[in-house]
This record gives structure tokens, C-alpha cells and sequence, in this order.
């Protein structure tokens, strides 16, 4: 997760609902970010990378161009819309020669992903809908197939990459009531998943990356009160996978047109969330958060893999301080902990433990607001292996940014 780019889109976009207009129709949300991130040593070793057996993953530059637009429709629902640009460069060398410094790219726009969402029987039901629609790549090239196991990777976090997934679609109800003093939601979707999805492969370390996904049903749970003058809300969701197919063999591109290799079932995936907003008499905006997924191991025709389960635990706080007025200071500071999976040695599936520290300013200009950040991240990076000792590899990065929001 780009705690980043996405999140301060959304951050900006609430601070500047508490000060406009009460009733605005459509917002516009525009951000541009600029990752480095550079590996320790002689960097992280990365197996059947590009035209190379094995390669040392020296450092990556990604720059991202998120879009985000809503507007009312009709009485009671809203529609979204949301879409980027990305670009990232992975630099590189050969793992048993140590040679000249190479490059892979990976370039393009992602899906442009549309959801409507309105209120109906009272406001106490909450209908989703949304559609992808496949503007991102859906055919890799080999080079461009390897960079993206490294953007991709989580323990990185760098976000979401230009890379499609086809035509897919979700469809979802929450169904809100009264618990005493809890606000309390209850809710369930279905996703019909698009037919190219090697990131999914990937980060499941599935073993191969013609990955053709069946669909995904989740089941969800939110409460929230006020704790004298703060406000606790909590989340609970499980995901529940349908049978999936593997086809072609173990082929960096992703794009062997052979027939079905294997029937993949990925296990589900647990996930929880606390955040508590603290009123300060100082501070503004001051939140306090922690986030915890396990994803069970997958099975193969049957069979569970070994090694394919991980748990992934992220925690942090931030804040703004008022320097002027329509002018704040915002920092913030997390940690983030991923056991990995025992699968791969590569990016995609290394365990993390990592801390990092942003800060920025936020400022209100008319119906504008802009919020220009750094961030610096740093920590460690632990490939598991069952048949011989994990590797460890440092790793360092820097992102600046700048997002605009109005709503008018």
C-alpha cells in the first residue's frame, strides 16, 4: 500500500470537506509522487530476471500520476471514478558476473476503475457497484514482466502499477444500524475477477504467472463510537477466493498460451484494522492506527503448498500542527513488519521490517488545496527459503509529492 499518494488523496480530500461548502457536487482530486529506493550490498538477489538466470537488483525510480473524480448522481448516489499514470525503472546486474548496470521499465496507465454507490431503504443500506475498465497493459514483454516483480512487490509498498487486469466487476451492500453507543456496519461483496492478474500470482507466490482468476466474495464488519472526545472505529473482512487455473509453464513473461497446468484454490484472506482519532487541543487531525492480514497458503490441485502463508502487521500515527490559517504542518510516522512467503527468494514474496517518517504542509486556497510531502523509509528486507539460510538485505528510499484537491 502506498500509504503515500493514496492516502493523502483521501486525507485531503476529508480536510477540505470540514471547510468548504457543506453541499458540493463534484470533487477533483490530481497527485504526482517520485519514489528512489536503493538495496544494501550488492543488492537483492532476484532469480530468472529478464534474459539473465539470476540478477542483483541494485535500486528503482517510480514517478505516479493518480487521478481521482467524483460527482453526485441523482438522488442519494455518487460516482467515482479513478485511474493513474506510472513509471518505473528497476536498475540491475548479472548475478554471476557482476557486469555493467542494465535498466527494465514499465510504463503505461492503469484500468480506469468507475464505482456508483447510493443509500437506500432510509440510508440504512449502502449499495456498491463498480467496473474496471481495460486501459492498463495486459501483454508484458520479459524485461517488463521482471520490473514489475519488483515494483509490485509489498514489502516495498510503492502502490498500484499500469499493469490490467481486464474487464472485472464488483457488485456490494452494507447494511448500517445502532449497537448501543456503536455505529455499526455489516457488509458483502462479490468481485468477478478480469482474466490477466500476474500481480496476484505473484504476491501469492503462485507458480506460474498465467494466472486465470475465478472470483472473490468478501464478508465485512466496521464499528465505531466516540471514547469521551475521541472516536475508536474498527474493521474486520475476510476474502474468500474461488478456484482459480494456471496455465503455460513457468514463463517470465506471463503469457504462454498453453493449456491449464494445475487448479489453484488461494486460501482466504483475514484482515483487521484500528484507528483512533485523539482530539488534541494543540494538534489537528491526529489519528493512531494499526492494520494486520493473514493469507492462508493455497492449495494445488488439492494439495496445500508449503511455505505459502503470511502475516503482514503495519502501525502508525499522524498528525497536523497549524502554523497560519488554511495552513498546517503535517508529519507522520509507521512501521511495517511482513513475514513473507517461503516460496520464491525474489522481491515479490520477501518478508519486511521497515519504519518510515513523512512530512509536509497542507494549505487551503480558495476552493484548492494543495499538500507537498517527503518521506524517507528504511529497514530490512528477508527472502525465506526452505533449503537454505534466509537472505537479508538492506534497503533505503525517498518520496516526494505533491496533491491537489477541490470540490466545487
Amino acid at each position: 500500500m502506498h500509504a503515500g499518494l493514496g492516502a493523502a488523496l483521501v486525507l485531503t480530500a476529508t480536510h477540505a470537506r470540514a471547510q468548504e461548502r457543506l453541499i458540493e457536487r463534484r470533487s477533483l482530486g490530481v497527485g504526482m509522487s517520485a519514489d528512489a529506493i536503493a538495496f544494501g550490498g550488492d543488492g537483492v538477489y532476484q532469480a530468472g530476471f529478464a534474459d539473465l538466470d539470476s540478477a542483483r537488483i541494485t535500486g528503482l525510480r517510480q514517478a505516479t500520476l493518480p487521478l481521482a473524480w467524483a460527482s453526485t448522481v441523482g438522488a442519494g448516489w455518487r460516482l467515482d471514478v479513478t485511474a493513474l499514470y506510472a513509471h518505473g525503472r528497476v536498475t540491475y546486474r548479472d548475478a554471476a558476473t557482476n557486469g555493467a548496470e542494465r535498466t527494465a521499465t514499465l510504463a503505461g496507465l492503469s484500468d480506469v476503475r468507475i464505482r456508483a454507490t447510493g443509500r437506500v431503504l432510509s440510508d440504512a443500506l449502502t449499495v456498491t457497484v463498480g467496473v474496471n475498465a481495460p486501459s492498463g497493459r495486459t501483454d508484458l514483454s520479459s524485461s517488463q514482466f521482471s520490473a514489475l516483480k519488483v515494483l509490485a512487490a509489498p514489502a516495498l509498498a510503492l502502490g498500484s502499477t499500469p499493469v490490467g487486469s481486464g474487464p472485472s466487476g464488483t457488485v456490494g451492500l452494507v447494511l448500517a444500524r445502532q449497537g448501543g453507543p456503536w455505529n455499526l456496519a455489516f457488509g458483502a461483496s462479490y468481485e468477478h475477477r478480469g482474466k490477466y492478474q500476474p500481480v496476484a500470482a505473484l504476491t501469492a507466490g503462485a507458480p506460474s504467472t498465467d494466472f486465470r482468476p475465478g472470483g472473490v466474495i468478501r464478508a465485512s464488519f466496521g464499528a465505531e463510537r466516540t471514547l469521551g472526545q475521541h472516536r475508536l472505529a474498527l474493521a474486520l473482512a475476510t476474502d474468500v477466493f474461488a478456484e482459480d487455473h494456471l496455465r503455460g509453464s513457468l514463463d517470465q513473461s506471463g503469457s504462454t498460451p498453453d493449456a491449464t497446468l494445475a487448479a489453484v484454490k488461494l486460501g482466504p484472506v483475514f484482515t483487521g484494522d484500528a484507528q483512533l482519532q485523539v482530539a488534541s487541543h494543540t494538534l489537528r487531525d491526529v489519528v493512531v492506527f494499526g492494520s494486520w492480514l493473514w493469507r492462508a497458503a493455497y492449495a494445488r490441485d488439492g494439495v496445500t503448498a508449503e511455505g505459502t502463508s503470511g502475516t503482514y502487521l503495519e502501525t502508525g500515527a499522524r498528525a497536523a500542527y497549524p502554523l497560519r490559517p488554511r495552513t498546517d504542518l503535517v508529519f507522520g510516522a509507521g512501521a511495517r513488519w511482513h513475514s513473507g512467503l517461503g516460496v520464491d527468494e525474489g522481491l515479490t514474496t520477501s518478508g519486511v521490517r521497515s519504519a518510515e517518517v513523512t512530512v509536509g504542509l497542507r494549505a487551503q486556497r480558495g476552493i484548492v488545496s494543495f499538500q507537498p510531502f517527503v518521506r524517507a523509509q528504511g529497514g530490512s528486507l528477508r527472502a525465506r527459503s526452505a533449503t537454505e539460510q534466509d537472505r537479508v538485505q538492506s534497503f533505503g528510499g525517498v518520496t516526494t509529492g505533491l496533491v491537489m484537491h477541490t470540490r466545487f
